[in-house]
């Protein structure tokens, strides 16, 4: 699968299991400094043209890679270009939140560990891998939220993710693309889970190239191991671009 050989492309990263490896806890993961200076350096080289589109709120990702990048947090429900302010989807929370207290009660009697996002909550049981069955069971049978159409439950890596209708990291990536400096380019979007399929789906529709970080069922095009073959792909693209490797080509089979 062929990316563009020249600067037009617009490349969209997800964070945690794509750039950092997963943690016991969502604070706990390590950000390098080596990480932060590719992602500022490949965003000067592409003119802006890089996002980050992360399942965290922008309040936590903003604070784990201090950058002005853009990015879009909670799915795609809020969003900030470079180092502006944070804008969010207009959603009717009002039922949502109702459920959402359910949820954190439920996780905090369990021992879970809770990410509020405001336009979504996260029950994570890494660690509590045997709590799995229980909490599918709440979120699926007690609360029966799977046959809402107006909820969406998101069954990712040792999280359960329950957010409103409306919002996705597809629509987070063709609001970028439909805007300066990302229009017009080629998208490239890197990814792990569940939650990156509607970006895989929408970038293949859109002429791009989706990229899957590890093992599962996928719509994307390429295959990459883990986060540290991401961050050597990064380097990779990073050296062409700078005229370091014109002629590089990745083991993938993914020409930059």
């Amino acid at each position: 699968m062929q990316i563009d050989q020249t600067q037009n492309i617009a490349l969209f990263l997800d964070f945690d299991g794509t750039l950092v490896d997963f943690a016991p806890t969502p604070d706990g993961v390590f950000v390098s400094e080596e990480l932060t200076q590719i992602l500022g350096t490949l965003a000067v080289q592409l003119n802006g043209a890089l996002a980050l589109v992360s399942g965290r709120a922008i309040e936590s990702l903003a604070g784990l890679i201090v950058l002005p990048l853009t990015m879009a947090g909670s799915h795609g429900a809020e969003w900030r270009f470079g180092d502006g302010p944070v804008m969010s989807h207009k959603l009717d929370l009002t039922e949502f939140a109702h459920i959402k207290a359910k949820l954190i009660d439920y996780a905090t009697n369990a021992g879970l560990i809770v990410e509020d996002k405001g336009h979504a909550v996260a029950l994570h049981y890494r660690g509590k891998e045997h709590l799995r069955e229980h909490l599918d069971s709440f979120i699926d049978d007690q609360l029966q939220l799977t046959k809402r159409t107006d909820i969406r439950v998101i069954k990712g890596n040792c999280v359960r993710e329950i957010q409103p209708i409306g919002v996705d990291k597809g629509v987070a990536v063709a609001r970028f693309m439909s805007t300066h400096p990302f229009a017009g380019r080629q998208p490239v979007y890197i990814g792990d889970d569940t939650t990156d399929e509607d970006a895989f789906a929408w970038v293949n529709q859109n002429g791009g190239v989706s990229i899957k970080v590890g093992a599962g069922e996928t719509c994307a095009g390429v295959h990459l191991t883990d986060s540290g073959e991401v961050l050597a792909f990064l380097k990779l693209q990073l050296n062409r671009l700078e005229g370091v490797d014109e002629k590089a080509k990745s083991k993938n089979g993914v020409n930059w």
